[in-house]
C-alpha cells in the first residue's frame, strides 16, 4: 500500500468553466450545423470539435435537439433593432458582408430543414425571434408583411451568396449587389414613412 508523503506535490485539480465549455459547444454546434445540417451532425462530433467529453452535451443541452435550439437562440437581432430606421439597410447589409466567413446561421436553418424536429424549432424561432420583434420595430403600416418581406429579400441573396453561390457575385458585381440590397433593404423599411 503507497502512503503519500504530505510534502508530495499535488496536480492542481482541474477547473471546471460551465459557461466557457457551453460556449465552446455552442460554436462548435453552429459551425457544424451550418455546414452539414442537423440531419447529419451527430453529438460525438459537436463535442470533439468543442474539445469536450460528449456527455456533456447532454448535460448542458438534453438533447440534439436541445442543442440545435440553443444554437438558435444565440441569433440576435434585437442588436440591430436598436439603431435609426433611416440607416437600416446600410447597416443590416453590412452585417451579412462583414463577416463572409463566419458559419451562418441562415445556412444552419436552411441545411437543417430536411428534419421535422429541427424544421419546426426553425419556423417557430423566426417567427417569434426575428419576424415579430422586427415587425414591432417597423411599426405600422403592415409591419409584420414588411418584416416577412425583408426576410424572403435577406434569404434569397444569402441563398444565392452562400448556398448555392452564383459565381458571378464576385468583385464588383457584388460591390453592386451590395448597393441594391442596402436600396431594396431601405426601401420595405420606408414604406412605413410614407
Amino acid at each position: 500500500m503507497y502512503i503519500s508523503d504530505p510534502s508530495e506535490t499535488k496536480r492542481p485539480a482541474r477547473q471546471r468553466d460551465a459557461e466557457r465549455t457551453r460556449a465552446a459547444i455552442l460554436t462548435a454546434a453552429l459551425n457544424l450545423f451550418s455546414t452539414r445540417g442537423f440531419a447529419q451532425t451527430g453529438v460525438r462530433e459537436v463535442a470533439e470539435l468543442a474539445g469536450v467529453n460528449s456527455a456533456l452535451v447532454g448535460r448542458y443541452f438534453g438533447s440534439k435537439l436541445g442543442l440545435y435550439r440553443a444554437t438558435l437562440e444565440v441569433i440576435d437581432i434585437t442588436p440591430a433593432l436598436q439603431g435609426d430606421l433611416r440607416s437600416f439597410g446600410k447597416f443590416m447589409v453590412g452585417v451579412f458582408f462583414d463577416s463572409p466567413g463566419a458559419p451562418g446561421p441562415l445556412q444552419m436553418m436552411i441545411l437543417s430543414m430536411a428534419d421535422p424536429d429541427a424544421h419546426a424549432a426553425t419556423v417557430e424561432f423566426l417567427q417569434k425571434k426575428v419576424i415579430t420583434p422586427l415587425a414591432r420595430w417597423l411599426g405600422p403600416p403592415d409591419g409584420e408583411g414588411r418584416a416577412a418581406r425583408l426576410n424572403i429579400l435577406w434569404t434569397g441573396f444569402l441563398i444565392s451568396w452562400k448556398l448555392l453561390p452564383i459565381q458571378s457575385l464576385t468583385g464588383a458585381r457584388l460591390a453592386a449587389t451590395r448597393r441594391w440590397l442596402e436600396a431594396q433593404t431601405q426601401a420595405i423599411v420606408d414604406e412605413g414613412t410614407a
